[in-house]
């Protein structure tokens, strides 16, 4: 995710607080994402690829569980969100916002 790299010279951990003003806002949660994800899946039929190499049924396999990992994910991110500090966002103008 290029945001991933966002830093305006003053907040190390800017990324992670603008994910977690997005995800509280609903903006684009991980909820979206793991949608997203199971939606491909289904389209490109990745569970029911066969004459795959030992890696490959490993990488299906690794592919096929991450809605579930994201899914937990998203339980503890909500939890996160709900007991998230104060902090002052300097690209808007040092606005203090609860994450």
């Amino acid at each position: 995710m290029p945001a991933h790299f966002m830093y305006d010279g003053r907040d190390d951990n800017l990324f992670d607080h603008f994910s977690m003003v997005a995800q509280k806002l609903g903006v684009y949660t991980v909820k979206d994402y793991t949608d997203i994800l199971d939606f491909l899946m289904d389209l490109w039929r990745v569970k029911e690829l066969t004459g795959l190499s030992a890696e490959g049924r490993k990488a299906q396999d690794f592919v096929c569980e991450l809605p579930l990992r994201l899914r937990k994910l998203e339980e503890r991110a909500l939890l996160r969100a709900k007991q998230a500090p104060t902090v002052p966002f300097t690209w808007i103008s040092d606005t203090k916002l609860k994450l």
